[in-house]
């Protein structure tokens, strides 16, 4: 797991601040050890003081569709619409 970022504890988030504030990134042996990673990873992230992608992020790689490699171009936007 890494964390690829330029905040830092007690870092002040300017109103205007770009929404890729920071990228989490997970590896495994294959994409359900990968997957099992993020998850726990995406668990254990905190972030406090803006709002963030991580619950989307967590409902996405829980997904059927998604653990099965399911998926196209346009497939974020049915889930959203769900």
């Amino acid at each position: 797991m890494r964390v690829d970022s330029c905040i830092y504890n007690g870092y002040g988030v300017v109103p205007y601040y770009d929404s890729l504030i920071g990228k989490l990134i997970v590896h495994g042996e294959n994409r359900r050890e990968a997957i099992s990673r993020m998850n726990r990873s995406l668990n254990e992230l905190v972030v406090d003081g803006i709002d963030t992608t991580k619950d989307l992020h967590k409902k996405i790689i829980s997904s059927k569709s998604f653990k099965k490699y399911d998926f196209s171009i346009n497939w974020l936007e049915g889930f959203l619409k769900k």
